[in-house]
């Protein structure tokens, strides 16, 4: 395979000697300071040379997604299983992944965005974390197995008995936590890597192609792996890693970061340095605040769904796993027709725009579910009907991230982002249990959302303006 090497313009420069010396890999743009598509014609065409770029992110988003539906949606069915309350699944499901993106996450987009190396910034992370990702994954569902060996162990034993705590809720929380861990690093860096590697100008039509791609992964998992994960749940975890593992690092082989300039900050070990950098930056515009709290109001706005929403197809409305497993696929690739449409509005009405419809529909679209949905049939007609708007939401979210905030430290201000939404989410989500055990209802998935998404409409009113005075439409500068 020739190699392809992308100018920071819509045409093709011709290949460096670094790039010939890599044939196999797919190159990358040179990022640009500023927003995304300042001074950009709308809906430029995209050059051919770029599609095969597209084609390694998008299939790193396939495996990517597919390999993200299992924890989200068997391990709630295994811990509920074993007997764990709403509020012990909601710690470990919400309150441990908060607690990486809290204390994590800030330092490795920090050094993610520093680091130089002849394979990049971002991709160094990725290929360290995928295969750990891959051990951890088949660790889960061996967690009871794991834990009755340890109760074997009489100290062991004594010590758990100690604490009031069971054996497979420790391995559960243990192999879970490791999972998420390891996940929330890799993902964040395959998310870092975007802008870094895709022209601005074609921002919106690539990430509805990535979400076309991600809703295929669901798809495929839905369709094909939930219908044996009632009697081969192992099987299924092992399986979705295998072809996670194998298919992302392909990815991190093919796709070849930029030249990147020097690091803004040369090598600082000072942890008090380091964090007042990190906060100088992050905190210096009133904009970015009201980023910060629209996304955190969205974070939490999610909590009962990732939560509690397959237990309320399976244990509210009675689908067993091969119809659940029917109904979510069906219902996520029905929106595929719109896909090219979606992003070619993101990229000719800006993202900035379209984001605030898209949280008002996304706040109908749940009270709409709470009203109507009584059954499996009233079930797929709404959520298809959400999903459409939840489509839109997906691609003008991903590009307005992008369009907003500053390339050369885009990692860090993403996982300012991350900090305070994570801390939110960390208070909310025990709450969250703590609600569902006390109604013993889980339609209130739908509820809950509804709500909260209003605020996100109000907060994200306030970013508009502010990115007006940056420049609006045509000459943004991220401040």
């Amino acid at each position: 395979m020739s190699n392809v090497h992308q100018g920071s313009t819509p045409e093709a420069s011709p290949p460096s000697a670094q790039a010939e010396a890599a044939p196999a890999r797919t190159a990358a743009p040179s990022p640009s300071p500023g927003g995304a598509g300042v001074g950009i014609p709308h809906a430029q065409r995209i050059p051919p040379t770029l599609w095969r770029l597209f084609g390694w992110l998008l299939w790193g988003d396939f495996v990517l997604v597919l390999m993200e539906q299992v924890v989200p949606t068997l391990v709630p069915l295994l811990l509920k299983e074993h007997q764990l309350s709403n509020t012990a699944i909601s710690l470990i499901m919400g309150t441990i992944p908060a607690i990486f993106g809290l204390f994590i996450m800030p330092i490795i987009s920090y050094r993610s965005d520093q680091l130089r190396t002849r394979w990049g910034r971002r991709i160094p992370f990725m290929v360290v974390t995928a295969p750990l990702i891959v051990m951890s994954l088949c660790l889960i569902p061996l967690s009871p197995r794991i834990a009755q060996w340890l109760e074997q162990v009489g100290w062991l034993r004594l010590a758990l008995e100690g604490i009031g705590l069971n054996g497979a809720t420790l391995v559960f929380a243990v192999t879970i936590a490791s999972y998420m861990f390891f996940n929330a690093v890799c993902s964040a860096c395959y998310a870092y890597l975007m802008p870094d590697v895709v022209p601005g100008q074609f921002m919106g039509r690539f990430m509805s192609l990535f979400r076309v791609f991600g809703l295929a992964g669901l798809f495929v998992f839905s369709f094909f792996f939930m219908r044996l994960a009632e009697k081969h749940m192992t099987g299924v975890f092992f399986g979705v890693a295998a072809v996670y593992g194998l298919g992302f690092l392909v990815v991190c082989w093919k796709v070849k970061e930029p030249e990147y300039p020097p690091p803004t900050d040369q090598r600082t070990v000072n942890p008090i340095a380091v964090f007042a950098s990190y906060a100088r930056h992050c905190f210096r515009h009133p904009m970015y605040l009201w980023m910060y709290g629209a996304f955190a109001m969205y974070g939490i706005s999610q909590v009962a769904g990732n939560l509690f929403d397959v237990l309320f197809m399976r244990e509210t409305l009675g689908m067993d796993m091969a119809t659940l497993g029917q109904v979510r696929a069906w219902t996520a690739i029905a929106v595929l027709p719109l896909a090219y449409f979606c992003g070619n509005l993101v990229d000719r009405w800006k993202s900035q725009r379209m984001i605030i419809v898209c949280a008002l529909l996304l706040s109908v679209g749940k009270i709409c579910g709470y009203l109507f949905i009584t059954g499996p049939g009233t079930y797929v007609v709404w959520t298809i009907v959400y999903n459409v708007v939840a489509f839109f939401w997906g691609v003008t979210n991903a590009a307005f991230i992008v369009n907003m905030f500053p390339r050369d430290r885009y990692g860090q201000f993403v996982s300012c982002n991350v900090f305070i939404s994570a801390v939110v989410v960390l208070i909310v989500t025990p709450l969250c249990g703590l609600f569902f055990d006390w109604m013993d209802d889980y339609r209130y998935v739908y509820l809950w959302p509804s709500v909260l998404t209003l605020g996100v409409v109000l907060l994200m009113w306030k970013v508009n303006r502010h990115w007006h005075r940056c420049g609006g439409p045509d000459n943004y500068q991220a401040p």
